[in-house]
């Protein structure tokens, strides 16, 4: 529908919400793609950010601030039915502040925001920055986050066309300083990963701090890619909190 959102070519009309989901750093709408197959009854709609696959050439985005201001225009587009947000690792910070600014802007809020793999936006980092380290040093702590191929890392040419893109979005995400701020109208589910090391579970429980209706974390097999690992217990799980709050929303409103 935009340039800054993808349905992969499958638009559902007839879908009775959307899920509009947002990648994790150095990736693109490509994440989310095995998700189609296991949606048929919702319309996804994955974010296009800039600097990768189709915008390649558009100049990426490093700041947070900016970057919601213009995918709010955006998403104003796709807010016409119930909805969804959806972020894994930096795309769950960036629904979590995009969910802010439709709140300050009294604009229709998603049914529920799910958080992936990111620490709760107040909890400090634990870990250095990597956004400004030589590039050698760059990619081996990108091997750390076990999410990009080797067979990408170790190809210099395709490492010298993707480097921006995935510095610009470390430093939109490790840059970025938390404002303190009124618990979200929403209700939150946060996705984690048994094993992640990135962001280990116990770092996501207080992100029911955020929500001033209901929170529940729930926890997956795997590292902090669990939503590659357990894609089928990850989705259903997604599934079955959609269609839940769906049918709240309708006996509310009966």
């Amino acid at each position: 529908m935009t340039a800054w959102f993808t349905t992969f070519g499958v638009a559902k009309p007839h879908a009775a919400s959307r899920l509009l989901c947002l990648p994790s750093s150095g990736s693109g709408s490509t994440q989310f793609r095995p998700w189609l197959e296991h949606l048929p009854d919702i319309e996804m709609h994955v974010a296009l950010l800039p600097g990768r696959e189709r915008r390649l050439m558009d100049p990426p985005i490093d700041n947070l601030a900016e970057l919601i201001d213009k995918l709010l225009h955006q998403v104003t587009r796709l807010i016409d039915r119930p909805y969804f947000l959806l972020g894994h690792s930096m795309g769950a910070l960036i629904a979590f502040e995009l969910t802010r600014a439709l709140a300050a802007r009294d604009l229709p809020m998603p049914r529920r925001l799910f958080v992936s793999g990111y620490r709760s936006p107040e909890r400090p980092r634990r870990r250095p920055d990597l956004h400004q380290l030589p590039d050698d040093q760059f990619i081996d702590a990108l091997r750390g986050y076990g999410g990009t191929p080797e067979a990408i890392l170790a190809h210099r040419e395709t490492m010298e066309l993707l480097l921006p893109m995935i510095r610009a979005d470390f430093k939109l995400h490790e840059t970025h300083r938390f404002q303190p701020g009124a618990a979200l109208s929403v209700p939150i589910s946060a996705l984690a990963g048994e094993n992640d090391c990135i962001v280990p579970p116990d770092e996501m429980v207080d992100w029911k701090n955020h929500s001033a209706r209901h929170f529940e974390m729930h926890r997956f097999p795997g590292g902090h890619f669990f939503i590659h690992d357990a894609l089928e217990r990850v989705v259903a799980t997604l599934k079955r909190r959609v269609h839940d709050d769906l049918v709240e929303s309708a006996l509310a409103v009966g």
